[in-house]
């Protein structure tokens, strides 16, 4: 049997939650919900809660990602996110496609600031939902196996961004420091359309970028991200599995 094919669509509104929340919907199933699929893999995290939920936006349904963990004042390094995965039931596989992301994620950190991969640490691309989001990702691709995982070109716009550096051009730095090769497109609306935690997790579970791919498709999911909705421009992630033609 054929290897499955993925794509994404991404429109406006796309981070390492969304990638979760389009995986969960492409493989819900009543034997392993969200709640249960956390707890499997994460059982020593506390006070973290994982739910797939139904979403609208102007009248479009789709589905948002609820992943509710507790507010921390922390700066993680890489290898307090390996340690983390370390402690986690994740599949030795599914940690070092994790930990791929990380590791483009922490280099670009470095390039913006002129740091080592070991020096460098995260703000808020390294809090706990980020880390538990990419590390779920990561067991589900291992599960699906996807012969080719393709994304659209990344939307791109002007503007600032606010973050603990203060405000800064959009896109992000880090997002800017990644953007070597990756196809982009422009953004009509106002705002961060991708995030770091968004393009970092393409790049490092391996996404080409192009149109759609020939493929006939068996199951698709729209997402969109609770607080990342664009006014007067298309919003949301599509995401199609299917087997290639």
């Amino acid at each position: 049997m054929a290897r499955p094919v993925i794509t994404l669509r991404i429109h406006a509104g796309f981070n390492a939650g969304s990638f979760l929340a389009g995986l969960l919907a492409l493989t819900a199933s009543p034997l392993l919900p969200p709640a249960e699929l956390l707890k499997a893999r994460f059982p020593n995290l506390e006070n973290v809660s994982l739910a797939l939920s139904p979403a609208s936006v102007n009248d479009i349904a789709g589905w948002s990602l609820n992943l509710q963990a507790p507010h921390e004042h922390v700066h993680r390094h890489v290898a307090d996110i390996a340690s983390i995965y370390a402690a986690s039931a994740l599949s030795e596989a599914a940690r070092d496609l994790a930990m791929n992301v990380w590791h483009v994620i922490a280099t670009a950190e470095a390039a913006v600031h002129g740091e080592s991969l070991e020096s460098v640490h995260f703000h808020e691309v390294g809090r706990l939902a980020n880390i538990v989001s990419i590390g779920l990702a990561a067991e589900l691709l291992c599960a699906i196996q996807p012969e080719r995982l393709i994304a659209s070109p990344i939307p791109l716009g002007d503007g600032t961004v606010l973050c603990a550096h203060g405000a800064v051009p959009n896109p992000a730095p880090s997002t800017f420091a990644m953007l070597d090769g990756v196809p982009v497109r422009p953004f009509l609306g106002e705002g961060e359309a991708i995030t770091p935690t968004g393009l970092g997790a393409l790049l490092g579970f391996g996404a080409a970028f192009g149109p759609w791919p020939e493929m006939t498709v068996r199951k698709h999911a729209t997402v969109f991200v609770p607080g990342k909705i664009f006014e007067g421009v298309p919003n949301g992630t599509l995401f199609a599995m299917g087997e290639p033609l």
